[in-house]
């Protein structure tokens, strides 16, 4: 996890120092959850619609559901684990890098193979960002060449996404090597992956970190499921 000091000028403090974790097997969804995944919870339940649901940049059916808290996303998982007897949840910091990145700790989700030696470089056509300058966000399919090694569709642009972990700008200096789960506490809850309104080339990093306080409800911040392997 994180970016070796001194390689990337652009890269934050928090990313440092680079470190190697284990994390125990788990599945993850393949995109964010959608607009119409998330309106199955409000009609279930008569909870409150997500903020932005009148607005057409944000309120397609497949468009990754946005306007929405770090609790809220929990409410739904909550809803989804007694509706399935499951035991969906979000996903650690850790699991999202890895997801994203894959075994070689590549730069971007994307890559390709030239001369035996994978290359990871900016390329805002693998993504929504702010750079393509579209303003809104796009269907969780729509850029099949950015998915990362593990199949996973927007782990870089059009949303960002919530995490489990409270967020500390020194996490890796003394979180331990095995399935870390971030700060004990905090006032601002990880997000990661960037957004259609942020700058890829920095954001869509995939050692990037951010954070947000957990009960806004904002425009650019999803989130996708995980589950332990049992």
């Amino acid at each position: 996890m994180g970016t070796i000091p001194g390689t990337h000028s652009s890269k934050s403090e928090e990313e440092e120092p680079q470190r190697e974790v284990t994390l125990p097997t788990y599945l993850i969804g393949q995109y964010p959850i959608t607009n119409i995944q998330y309106h199955q919870f409000v009609v279930a339940t008569n909870y409150q619609t997500p903020v932005y649901m009148d607005d057409p940049r944000f309120n397609q059916p497949h468009f990754p559901v946005t306007g929405i808290s770090w609790f809220e996303a929990k409410k739904f998982l909550d809803w989804l684990n007694q509706l399935t007897k499951g035991t969906y949840r979000l996903l650690t910091e850790a699991e999202w890098e890895k997801a994203a990145r894959g075994d070689v700790g590549q730069q971007y989700p994307w890559a390709e193979l030239i001369d035996n030696t994978i290359i990871s470089k900016w390329d805002p056509s693998k993504g929504n960002f702010g750079n393509t300058k579209l303003k809104r966000l796009t269907d969780v399919n729509q850029h099949p060449s950015g998915i990362s090694p593990y199949g996973c569709f927007d782990m870089a642009g059009n949303c960002y996404e919530w995490c489990w972990d409270w967020f500390h700008p020194q996490t890796y200096r003394y979180a331990p090597s095995h399935a870390p789960r971030g700060a004990q506490d905090g006032n601002r809850k990880v997000i990661r992956g960037g957004s259609w309104s942020s700058n890829g080339k920095f954001s869509g990093r995939c050692a990037n970190r951010a954070a947000q306080r957990p009960h806004y409800r904002l425009n650019y911040i999803s989130f996708r499921i995980a589950s332990d392997l049992v």
